[in-house]
C-alpha cells in the first residue's frame, strides 16, 4: 500500500513565485461580468431614452441622462483595473510578443475551462456592446430629427410676422392672410 507523499510539490508556476495563469484569469472574468452588467443597464437607459424622446418627457430625459452618466463613470473606473488585469494575464502566458494581447489571444492561450469562460464572456460582451451601439445610434438619429423639426418651426414662426405689406390698385392695403404660431405649428 503506497502512502501519501509527505510533501506536496507546487506547480511549476507556483515554484517561480507566479500565481497560475487560470488563478490570474478569475479577477478579469469578474471585472467582464461587471462590465457586462453596466453595459445591459446602459442599453436600458438608451432604450428609456428613446421612450422619453417620443413622450417629450423632459424630465425623463434628464434622469436617463444622469443615470448615463453614472453608468458611464462606472465604466471608466474599470477600464484601468482591466487593462492591468490583461497585461498581467498577457505576461503570465506563452502569447505573441504584441504590444497589447487582445482577450481572444490570451484565451486561446488559457487551459479549459477558464478559456471557455472568457470566451463566452468576450461574446457576451461583443453582443450587448452592439445593441447600445444600435440604440445609441437611433437615438441619436431621433433627436437629429426633431431637433431639425423644431429647427424648421421657429423658423416658420420667425418669418410670420416678416410678411410684405401689399397694396391693391387703388393704394389702399390689400386684403392679405396674416399668418400666425398656429400656421407655423400646423
Amino acid at each position: 500500500m503506497r502512502s501519501a507523499p509527505l510533501i506536496q510539490m507546487p506547480a511549476a508556476d507556483q515554484v517561480q513565485g507566479r500565481a497560475a495563469p487560470a488563478d490570474l484569469a478569475r479577477p478579469l472574468i469578474e471585472n467582464l461580468a461587471t462590465l457586462q452588467a453596466l453595459l445591459r443597464q446602459l442599453s436600458a437607459s438608451a432604450s428609456a431614452k428613446l421612450t422619453a424622446i417620443r413622450a417629450a418627457d423632459s424630465q425623463a430625459l434628464q434622469g436617463c441622462a444622469a443615470r448615463e452618466a453614472e453608468l458611464l463613470e462606472q465604466v471608466y473606473r474599470l477600464a484601468p483595473a482591466r487593462d492591468a488585469l490583461l497585461a498581467r494575464l498577457a505576461q503570465a502566458l506563452p502569447i505573441s510578443s504584441s504590444k497589447q494581447a487582445r482577450l481572444s489571444e490570451i484565451a486561446a492561450a488559457l487551459p479549459e475551462p477558464t478559456a471557455s469562460l472568457l470566451r463566452a464572456r468576450n461574446a457576451a460582451l461583443q453582443q450587448i456592446a452592439r445593441e447600445l451601439q444600435q440604440k445609441n445610434a437611433t437615438v441619436a438619429g431621433v433627436a437629429r430629427h426633431l431637433q431639425t423639426h423644431l429647427a424648421a418651426i421657429f423658423a416658420a414662426l420667425a418669418q410670420a410676422n416678416q410678411e410684405a405689406v401689399v397694396y391693391g390698385p387703388k393704394g389702399q392695403h390689400a386684403g392679405r392672410t396674416v399668418r400666425s404660431w398656429v400656421d407655423a405649428v400646423g
